[in-house]
């Protein structure tokens, strides 16, 4: 389906101002309200400089919105850009690994949205970003993806669908995960948010400090400190106030949640005041990961990822993680509900006795520098060294205690880790390359050292150490029949 060219919205000009009054907000503070009505003639001539550079990122920031146009044409976004210097740009559709949405307050105030599509290229050209674009036109671009996508499919497979069936087939979804109130009670505690009204209380009192003398309010305070009943209304008011602080943030941020998925794709979407939105093809999904902080593991709760080769945004936005705080035994079943060729086995290979001594042996050069620069420095704190030492063999014992490993048929899984640990799980299709070492270490007890790689952007590096010489092996002849199951992307 081919289109005349469009340009952004217009609202795309204030959005990208707001941008560059916020990368610029402390020097117009510093320049033109601490300095208002100076005399100082050097900062006259800085005030007129850095006008006269906010005037032409003005200028910038229109010519770029209106010489930026976009078009449909056989399967692929076009893209021209430039005034002076034209550049052209196309992208397949075919291309595209998955796609997010971001929907902040200013897009919400005026119906619009941002839209990205990445592909699996790691440059800069990797992404095909729409910041400011219509509700509307963002929906119309995801169904011309999904439709080209799945004609794809089909032309593969051999089957006969007309169009609008394509299209009824794309629009039906599975909502597989919908958080409760009491997964939002459980994720503000577990997530340990309402720890974020410290460093705010903090900033309150220094701003106070600077317009009152807060000596005398300490004093005032420390008398009524030697009240207890007065402590503990405090004690409690302030307990009160860090729950209500955590389950809103924790809201804000995680509210509206939402995991679905349809024949072709996955659709993960979360928040309240800032929205945000991320899809990726089912047959794009590199790999899996399951991650379990310490406090996690207590509470049996687990989050896993999504890894693809095109880029997920953001990270504190964390669009490709299914939600974080999924007890386990819901989060194995929804990697196999989402992913049906996904199958997680919980019964999986400890690593051998063998792999327990070479651990111990196994020199740590951070502990020996840290110890020569104790004694060398200040060998008063002699016991630092003692207990870093007692800490590293503590956690390593455990990351040997969590590690395990598993090949079954076309699925691999590598779980390791000390405080935190990560089960990850991918195809032997999905692997790009392996690696195989053995230290001398190693050697003398039969051991080596095993890896594999998946595209992502970075990269996906996942190794295990101190695996069995005969299962490096068989790991290494299980990669090398990947031939016969290989996707083309």
């Amino acid at each position: 389906m081919e289109e005349h060219a469009k340009r952004l919205h217009p609202f795309k000009i204030p959005f990208e101002l707001g941008k560059v009054m916020k990368g610029n907000l402390f020097f117009i503070i510093m320049l033109y309200v601490l300095n208002f009505g100076t005399e100082k003639t050097y900062m006259k001539v800085l005030q007129i400089g850095f006008l006269v550079y906010l005037v032409w990122r003005v200028i910038s920031v229109i010519l770029q919105w209106y010489t930026y146009k976009y078009q449909i044409k056989e399967g692929t976004v076009q893209i021209t850009s430039g005034l002076i210097s034209k550049s052209f740009r196309t992208v397949p559709f075919l291309k595209v690994q998955n796609v997010q949405r971001r929907t902040t307050l200013f897009h919400k105030l005026f119906n619009l949205t941002s839209l990205t599509f990445e592909t699996g290229m790691t440059d800069d050209q990797g992404s095909v970003p729409f910041e400011v674009i219509s509700q509307k036109e963002a929906k119309r671009l995801e169904q011309e993806l999904s439709l080209i996508q799945e004609l794809s499919v089909i032309e593969v497979d051999g089957t006969e669908e007309d169009t609008l069936e394509i299209f009824e087939s794309v629009s039906e979804k599975t909502i597989h995960f919908t958080p409760t109130k009491q997964d939002v009670l459980k994720a503000s505690f577990t997530s340990l948010s309402f720890l974020a009204l410290i460093p705010i209380v903090a900033t309150i009192y220094n701003t106070l400090d600077d317009f009152f003398n807060m000596e005398n309010a300490e004093g005032l305070l420390a008398t009524l400190l030697d009240t207890w009943w007065i402590v503990t209304i405090a004690l409690i008011g302030i307990i009160c106030i860090a729950v209500a602080f955590g389950i809103i943030s924790t809201f804000v941020k995680y509210g509206k949640y939402e995991i679905s998925s349809d024949h072709e794709r996955v659709y993960i979407k979360k928040g309240v005041l800032d929205e945000s939105a991320f899809s990726i093809q089912k047959e794009k999904v590199q790999a899996v990961e399951i991650t379990q902080s310490l406090i996690k593991r207590m509470l049996g709760l687990a989050e896993v990822k999504l890894i693809s080769a095109g880029s997920t945004g953001d990270k504190e936005l964390e669009t490709n993680t299914l939600y974080p705080f999924l007890s386990v035994d819901r989060a194995y079943a929804m990697i196999e509900e989402i992913l049906p060729t996904y199958k997680v086995e919980r019964s999986m290979e400890r690593l051998s006795k063998q792999a327990f001594k070479v651990r111990m042996l196994r020199p740590s050069f951070f502990w020996i520098l840290t110890t020569v620069a104790i004694y060398y420095f200040k060998p008063a704190i002699w016991y630092v060294s003692v207990i870093l030492l007692v800490l590293i063999y503590t956690l390593r014992i455990l990351d040997y205690k969590n590690s395990r490993y598993l090949l079954n048929n076309e699925i691999i899984q590598f779980k390791s880790g000390s405080l935190e640990t990560s089960l990850f799980i991918t195809k032997r299709s999905k692997v790009i390359q392996i690696e195989v070492e053995r230290s001398k270490l190693q050697k003398l007890f039969g051991l080596a050292s095993i890896e594999t790689v998946n595209r992502s952007k970075p990269v996906h590096h996942t190794k295990l150490q101190d695996v069995s010489v005969e299962y490096a092996d068989e790991f290494y002849t299980w990669y090398t029949c990947r031939t016969q199951n290989i996707q083309v992307e």
